[in-house]
């Protein structure tokens, strides 16, 4: 069984937990409940990376289908936005239901991101599940990198933190917060820089047609070792675009539930545009009104 990893993110969950837990609220509690929070709200970054070239067709210069992918994902000199849902099964069980006080995470989560590379820069915004007082209510919840800085900003809070210092490579920009860390899309392409997917013919997924990439991810991108667990990326045969993303968390048990744990994220939206200074402001954070803001550095 793996156990539970406490990432960047959930202390960062924590730390506004103390302080909702002060005002007279709590978060939700759990790990694999904030891990669900977090998919929601963390599929946001597209990590940086320059197309290389990893062999040429039979069509004299057509990129395969690993460099078409990857050039997909993170276009130079523009911005990528895409709109994600993404929902967790189970696999070679019984029933694909999540059973018991885990079901929550068969509930579809639905999340926007922007993101640019050299340099990296990406926002995320999503809804999440705020618990208070007053009951449960679904709050929009947004975060960004750009030029060192992350920001993460809980509009039901009013709560905007900053965290400065923090490189592109660092833990807090890829944040583990699922099979795939906290953005599936940038550990996708991760994987496809390392050489760690290949192509394997086609297949179908919602009645259409798309081109299958298969390969295994040996570790979290916090550096969490596990069992090695099965990995498809569908793109579209014609754009290379992102169809859908699937890991089986193979090894990881949800009490009362049998089969693997496996995570869909489908692409509902993508496009490509073009980076300029209108466009550029898709990147960062504008919250409403005056937020509380709390400081700290990638130290901290």
């Amino acid at each position: 069984m793996i156990e539970p990893r406490r990432d960047g993110y959930e202390q960062l969950v924590e730390e506004f937990g103390r302080r909702l837990e002060a005002a007279g609220t709590r978060p939700i509690a759990g790990h694999r409940s904030r891990r669900a929070v977090a998919s929601a709200v963390v599929l946001g970054v597209i990590a940086a990376g320059a197309l290389a070239l990893s062999g040429i067709g039979d069509g004299g210069g057509r990129l395969d289908v690993v460099a078409q992918a990857r050039a997909a994902l993170a276009p130079t000199g523009q911005i990528v936005h895409l709109v994600t849902t993404a929902h967790t099964e189970m696999r070679g069980g019984s029933h694909s239901e999540i059973v018991g006080r885990e079901a929550e995470e068969n509930a579809p989560r639905v999340a926007e991101r922007w993101s640019t590379t050299k340099p990296l820069r990406w926002r995320v915004a999503s809804s999440v599940p705020i618990v208070t007082a007053h009951g449960t209510s679904i709050g929009p919840v947004q975060r960004s990198y750009g030029e060192g800085t992350e920001e993460l900003y809980v509009q039901p809070l009013n709560t905007l933190n900053v965290r400065a210092g923090v490189s592109e490579g660092s833990p807090w920009v890829s944040m583990s917060a699922g099979p795939l860390g906290s953005d599936p899309v940038a550990r996708i392409h991760a994987m496809l820089e390392a050489g760690q997917l290949r192509e394997a013919g086609g297949g179908i997924v919602d009645g259409h047609a798309v081109k299958r990439l298969i390969g295994r991810e040996l570790d979290a991108p916090g550096g969490t070792s596990h069992q090695p667990w099965p990995v498809e990326y569908d793109v579209n045969p014609e754009t290379f675009a992102p169809v859908r993303f699937t890991v089986e968390e193979v090894g990881v048990r949800i009490p009362g539930n049998t089969g693997v744990p496996t995570v869909l994220v489908d692409v509902n939206a993508y496009e490509v545009l073009p980076l300029n200074e209108r466009t550029a402001s898709l990147l960062s954070i504008h919250p409403t009104g005056n937020p509380i803001v709390e400081r700290h550095t990638a130290r901290d």
